[in-house]
Order: C-alpha cells, then sequence, then structure tokens
C-alpha cells in the first residue's frame, strides 16, 4: 500500500507508467511543438517533413499530450488566474496531480516558458 506522501511527495512511483511527468517536462522546458517549429521542419525535411515530425525527440506534438494532461493544464492555469476552487470542487487526486503540476511546470529552470506555453 502507498502513502499520501507518495502522491504528495515526488509522485514518481504512482506515475512511472503515466506520460504526465514526461508531457510537463517537455511544456515546462519550452519543448511542445508550435507553428515555428513546424514551419522550420518542413523547410528543413521538405517531402520527408511528415517522417521527421514522427521521430522528432527534440519537440513533443501537443496532440500527443493525453487528454488529462491537458485537463490539468487548463485547472492549473484556471487556479493560477485566480479562479475561486473551494476544497471540495475537485477529487483529491486532483488536487495531489495538479500540486505535481505545479511543481513541475514552476519548479528549477523552464518555468517561464511553460507558462508562456500554456
Amino acid at each position: 500500500m502507498f502513502g499520501l506522501e507518495d502522491i504528495a511527495g515526488s509522485g514518481r512511483a504512482l506515475l512511472a507508467d503515466w506520460p504526465l511527468p514526461r508531457d510537463l517536462q517537455a511544456v515546462a522546458q519550452g519543448r511542445l511543438c508550435g507553428p515555428g517549429e513546424r514551419r522550420r521542419c518542413r523547410a528543413q525535411n521538405g517531402a520527408f517533413a511528415a517522417w521527421a515530425c514522427e521521430v522528432c525527440e527534440e519537440y513533443l506534438r501537443p496532440e500527443s499530450l493525453s487528454p488529462w494532461t491537458w485537463h490539468l493544464l487548463f485547472l492549473h492555469r484556471l487556479r493560477q488566474a485566480g479562479y475561486p476552487f473551494r476544497a471540495n470542487d475537485l477529487s483529491l487526486e486532483t488536487w495531489l496531480l495538479l500540486g505535481v503540476v505545479r511543481r513541475i511546470l514552476t519548479g528549477g529552470q523552464g518555468g517561464e516558458n511553460a507558462q508562456r506555453q500554456i
């Protein structure tokens, strides 16, 4: 059995098989593929642009983020903007995951890129 600190702490044990940490790291580091990167990729790769996009390890395509990750990013943005969430508006698990989102997006380097991209 796991304790609350397993979720609220690093979250690594419970999130090991989930793409959320990887997705959030990409967002925090400014590695979410946008229109500028797509244009640059098409210019560099020409006829092979679609293939290059599929195998790209530098940027993460927005459509590859899970719907749950987008939902958590949306809730995070609402919270940052001052939306008046009350304690029981979200489930305990969602509150804990929002803590993970906040820690990854605002902690360490790359936090300012995350705010710009979301």
